[in-house]
């Protein structure tokens, strides 16, 4: 049997780093799940959600979700459009097929960077107008 080269052992300043590391990453790891955990807590969010008197707003608690779902709808239409494009252009089976291919991908793309466009827009419209509503509630109060 074959014996493994040995590797040599780290030295204690290596180990140490090693260590430090590690518990940097997993401190990493633990902020982040927390972040997540605390941005999408599942009796806030439901509770919102069925609050009948609209005293808290769920709007800005579900935009970055809701764009993230909308890029993701979008990346499938252009991904549905190319291979459209293309089904098109083979079907031609002439040198038109090419430029139809070609025409193709170029709706495509300009109309997804629109979709993306009109998407951020409409979030952001959202997002002011709650926003809007909640500094009003609170100077409301005030008075």
């Amino acid at each position: 049997m074959a014996k493994k080269p040995e590797q040599p052992e780290p030295t204690a300043g290596e180990s140490e780093r090693e260590q430090e590391r590690a518990a940097a990453r997993e401190q990493a790891a633990v902020d982040a799940a927390s972040a997540l955990a605390d941005r999408l807590d599942n009796a806030t969010v439901f509770g919102t959600l069925f609050d009948v008197s609209f005293r808290s707003f769920i709007t800005r608690r579900l935009a970055g979700p809701i764009y993230v779902v909308g890029l993701v709808l979008i990346g499938l239409m252009v991904l549905w459009g190319i291979v459209t494009s293309f089904a098109s252009a083979i079907a031609t089976a002439t040198f038109w097929g090419v430029l139809v291919f070609l025409l193709g991908l170029l709706l495509t793309l300009v109309a997804a960077v629109l979709a993306v466009l009109v998407l951020r827009v409409a979030i952001e419209a959202f997002v002011a107008l709650v926003t809007i509503a909640e500094n009003t509630r609170r100077h409301r109060g005030r008075g």
